[in-house]
């Protein structure tokens, strides 16, 4: 069980990091859609497909109007999108940050409880707000792509270990 433990949070980890250069959003505009459906029979026309490592690069760039148009979907009202936006490099430094402490305090019940519960609320959370947020705008569609996904099921995977780890017998871990 402890070789499968830890697997799974390499693996976790490496998902996350990989999936941080993947794309999140793809947005679509349905106006330039409805003319390539027109001319190409393509049902969309992408605008940009972004991955949480642009996600700053963009918004202090000359797309941060873009950048700032995807999050005022999410957040309306938000401000200081630029300066905010280096936040997203917390997260695969986060998941790295997990690694490191859990391999260092093995059998820290305190450390698991609290990785439990962190990756369960960050998957919970963050689904929940995809899933409540009204996507199709009236120029611009988002589209969440296979990147955050894969962020936010590999962030389950680290609480769903971080739990299994509290039940296992002591001295099973080391």
């Amino acid at each position: 069980m402890r070789q499968v433990s830890r697997l799974l949070l390499f693996v976790c980890v490496g998902i996350i990091f990989v999936s941080f250069f993947l794309p999140w959003v793809n947005v679509q505009s349905k106006q330039a859609g409805q003319l390539t459906k027109l001319l190409t029979g393509k049902r969309q026309e992408n605008i940009a497909s972004i991955s949480g490592f642009d996600v700053p690069v963009l918004a202090n760039g000359e797309e941060a109007r873009l950048i700032a148009s995807i999050v005022e979907i999410f957040k309306p009202g938000v401000k200081n999108v630029d300066k905010k936006s280096y936040l997203v490099w917390g997260i695969p430094i986060f998941a790295l940050f997990i690694l490191g402490l859990t391999l260092a305090l093995k059998e820290n019940k305190w450390l698991n409880i609290a990785v439990g519960i962190i990756g369960c609320v960050i998957f919970i959370a963050a689904v929940y707000k995809i899933k409540t947020t009204d996507l199709d705008k009236l120029v611009l569609q988002v589209r969440i792509g296979v990147g955050l996904w894969l962020i936010l099921w590999s962030y389950l995977g680290l609480g769903i270990r971080g739990f299994m780890q509290i039940f296992q017998p002591p001295g099973t871990n080391k």
